[in-house]
């Protein structure tokens, strides 16, 4: 007979609240809750290749277990790369252009000022293009002196065991067994392969290394290999022994090496230009690793397959036993299963492709987009969800990236006329800014490290935390406060013109006090003060002044508009921005910010947008807004939308609905799924009390540990 005919209401729910008792009575399983949403693949699908790695390299793989299947992977899915964090490469500048042949005199306020804005001029061409990140290399499956074809392979049974990140693939090629354990090293840039079946004994299945020399950008994102080019790089064996070969790897002035380790009777053979054959002789399984360094390696430091693997084991197994989790089993909603899968593939992945020494590209280490370099107006949305999932030694690891590039942003200030640091917003690894017709006009990336600076404090209040970032914090506030303008007009002060606000679609000149910005100025203006504070200084009289005379955010009828200079955004039916609604959820609750105009705000929105129609990193936007707002019912419901532009596919990938195509790993719907599942789950400074005031009480049971509450 059903629950529901044997007792009442009052004794079901009772019932109930004693089994959440006893469940949470214990600790969280957390290699149960991994192991459900291990990743399989039984077909060749471009859709879902897998990676391995480390945060500072990634290697990904098709359904072989290696990089086999190039072009139908980069044609329909997401391509098959090997990329580090610390190999860079730049075309040479043979015209010797500079930033400024890309730069045009703006009116600041009644000053000159140039921004690198002309992208389609040659130094705009070659400055967005340089530096950009290094291919490796590529190592792929032969049989009989032949690449691997998808027809070859038959009964292909592919998992990626989240708990250790070692890819087991097996398969039938030619009517024998084949399988592969692909795994990366949990600190180095190497990637450790096992391969056994008959037809490695027999000499007929064998291994290709391939070193394209750089990239056709033809498009900034998911550009091909160049191969054509053999006479531009140079691709040697330096050294030699029984078990290796180390290949030195030079491009222009760019140099790596490539360290191949083998097990048995192995051999390494040159058979064209870059490429590389690697045949077992007679040994039943072939093992080897690579191993790609800056500097030519150390023989005491080689590395085996085994050596690789058990580094994969330990560091995967330290990063789930330690910081958070969630576990939703128990659950009665049907889409639960679904929001923890989303949750556990996005954690995964964030390790491997965000949690290395350099600020990640947008889709991290799997695919290059706009020539591979670091967004840093999405930068808190990479990060921050390192600190709320326990883990802020990870978002300490790539913000001392922006430490040793305070000169260049210095520069770039000075340069521009305003006190203390702009920060790069397209860059590479020197931090240099790219030129765009939208890069130089963007201003929200600016309040960025000021406010993980202060979740760093939170994880970790005290003297040496104030110490380490205090420069940090100090310079970005003084371009705060020398960019917002006192308007004489109006006696308040105004961010911009020339800027562009979060959506990027208004003219830099017709851009003035956008409500996100405006709110996120005086936010990291009020933290900068309260460091001052906390490191027994006076506050800055100009900051407060900002504080009180910065234009109030601006509304028309009770809603807050996008831009002030847009006072008609409501005047027609149809679709509107979002980014107004930034102002809580994404940041914390602050004083010039009305809730009750919030949330008159998010209800038009969802009006006339639709809530199905939140995308991209927009649903963990709203999803956190929902959940300050009270409405829980409607934050899940974004975060476990079923469209297919929020699709989150059988890796845990999710594509960019702008372009599908050209970012098919766009990271920033995983990252901000993870911000607002934390603070869903975890809290915030000021929510309601009682577990997870991010959920409906309804159908939810909710469990987690170590998660850390957003101020």
């Amino acid at each position: 007979m059903p629950l529901s005919r044997c007792f009442s209401a009052g004794a079901r729910a009772l019932i109930f609240s004693f089994l959440c008792v006893f469940a949470f009575a214990k600790p969280i399983d957390r290699e149960a809750v991994v192991a459900r949403h291990a990743v399989k693949v039984t077909s060749v699908d471009p859709e879902s290749p897998l990676s391995v790695g480390n945060g500072d390299f990634a290697f990904t793989v098709d359904v072989t277990g290696l990089q086999t299947f190039e072009k139908r992977y980069h044609a329909e899915g997401i391509p098959l790369e090997t990329l580090s964090t610390w190999a860079w490469h730049e075309f040479p500048n043979v015209d010797n252009l500079t930033l400024d042949d890309a730069s045009t005199t703006y009116n600041f306020h009644g000053r000159p000022v140039k921004f690198a804005g002309k992208q389609n001029s040659p130094a705009g061409k070659y400055f967005r293009e340089n530096p950009h990140p290094i291919a490796l290399g590529q190592i792929s499956l032969w049989y009989q002196g032949k690449l691997v074809t998808e027809a070859d392979l038959a009964a292909i049974d592919q998992q990626l065991d989240l708990w250790t990140g070692v890819v087991r693939s097996t398969y039938m090629l030619a009517g024998q067994p084949v399988t592969v354990e692909t795994a990366a090293h949990a600190t180095r840039s190497t990637v450790g392969v096992r391969i056994e079946s008959p037809l490695v004994a027999s000499g007929a299945l064998e291994v290709r290394f391939r070193f394209p020399y750089s990239y056709k950008f033809s498009t900034r994102n998911k550009p091909p290999f160049q191969w054509e080019k053999a006479d531009a790089h140079r691709t040697t064996i330096a050294r030699s022994g029984k078990n290796f070969a180390e290949l030195a790897r030079s491009l222009d002035t760019s140099g790596y090496f490539a360290r191949v380790e083998w097990a048995g009777a192995g051999q390494l053979s040159e058979v064209a230009p870059h490429t590389f054959r690697l045949a077992a002789n007679g040994e039943k399984a072939l093992a080897f690793t690579c191993d790609f360094t800056p500097k030519a390696s150390d023989d005491k430091n080689a590395l085996t397959f085994a050596d690789v693997k058990k580094s994969s084991e330990r560091g995967w197994r330290d990063y789930w036993t330690k910081g958070g989790i969630v576990d939703f089993a128990g659950s009665t909603d049907p889409r639960a299963n679904e929001l923890e899968r989303r949750t556990i593939l996005s954690l995964y992945l964030v390790k491997v492709n965000y949690a290395g020494d350099m600020p990640p590209g947008e889709d991290g280490l799997t695919n290059i987009t706009w020539f591979g370099k670091h967004h840093s107006e999405m930068y808190y949305w990479h990060t921050s969800h390192f600190y709320q999932w326990g883990r802020v030694e990870l978002l300490e690891k790539s913000f001392a990236w922006y430490k040793k590039i305070l000169p260049v942003g210095k520069m770039e200030a000075k340069a521009q006329g305003f006190d203390g640091v702009r920060w790069p917003k397209m860059s590479g690894i020197d931090g240099r800014t790219g030129p765009g017709s939208i890069n130089p006009f963007i201003i929200w990336n600016q309040p960025n490290p000021i406010a993980l600076s202060e979740l760093i404090y939170r994880a970790k209040p005290n003297r040496e935390t104030l110490d380490n970032y205090r420069e940090v914090v100090e310079e970005s506030a003084k371009f705060l406060a020398s960019f917002a303008a006192l308007d004489p007009k109006t006696n308040r002060y105004v961010l911009g013109p020339p800027i562009k606000n979060v959506s990027e679609k208004s003219g830099q000149n017709e851009t003035q006090n956008p409500t996100f910005e405006l709110a996120y100025w005086y936010y990291g203006l009020q933290v900068a003060q309260t460091w001052r504070e906390r490191l027994g200084l006076k506050r800055e009289p100009l900051w407060d002044d900002i504080l009180k005379r910065l234009t109030p955010l601006p509304q028309k009828d009770g809603l807050y508009l996008e831009i002030e200079t847009f006072p008609d955004m409501y005047a027609k039916e149809g679709g509107v921005p979002t980014s107004m609604l930034m102002i809580l959820g994404f940041m914390p609750k602050i004083d010039i910010v009305d809730t009750e105009v919030v949330r008159r705000t998010f209800a038009e929105v969802n009006r006339r947008n639709g809530a199905d129609r939140w995308a991209s990193w927009a649903t963990g936007q709203a999803a956190m807004t929902a959940a300050h707002l009270g409405e829980t019912e409607h934050a899940v419901s974004i975060l476990t939308n079923p469209n297919k532009v929020s699709r989150f596919m059988n890796n845990g990938h999710v594509r960019r609905p702008k372009e599908p195509e050209d970012c098919p790993a766009y990271l920033p719907v995983n990252v901000s799924l993870l911000s607002a599942v934390a603070l869903m789950a975890g809290g915030w400074d000021g929510a309601p009390a009682g577990n997870a005031p991010g959920f409906p009480k309804e159908g939810w049971v909710v469990r987690s540990e170590g998660l850390a509450k957003l101020p």
